[in-house]
């Protein structure tokens, strides 16, 4: 039985990778990170957007990060807040990457 857990856990975290086809390292919320095409970050913003609204959160770009691949453009799944009359408020600006 303990054999089993971790391929259970293994066979989970393949079809996640496989609903996300186009993300580079897609970890469980709150982190991502797409490569950028043509040198566009903007081009991966929607993207994020969709991959964190899945799980009821907001993207927030965090920066560029070098890989041996190329450059990817890094998010964080962040919560979102509503006021008193349900208007979502950004979340508290992120500490920088480091």
């Amino acid at each position: 039985m303990r054999a089993a857990v971790p391929l259970i856990a293994a066979c989970a975290a393949l079809a996640a990778c496989a609903s996300q086809p186009n993300a580079v390292n897609s970890a469980p919320p709150p982190t991502v990170s797409y490569r950028i095409p043509d040198h566009n970050v903007a081009a991966t913003d929607a993207e994020a957007q969709n991959y964190c609204a899945v799980y009821s959160r907001a993207a927030q770009y965090r920066g560029v990060q070098a890989t041996p691949d190329g450059a990817v453009a890094v998010y964080s799944c962040e919560e979102t807040a509503t006021d008193s009359a349900g208007t979502t408020v950004p979340a508290a600006p992120p500490a920088p990457l480091r």
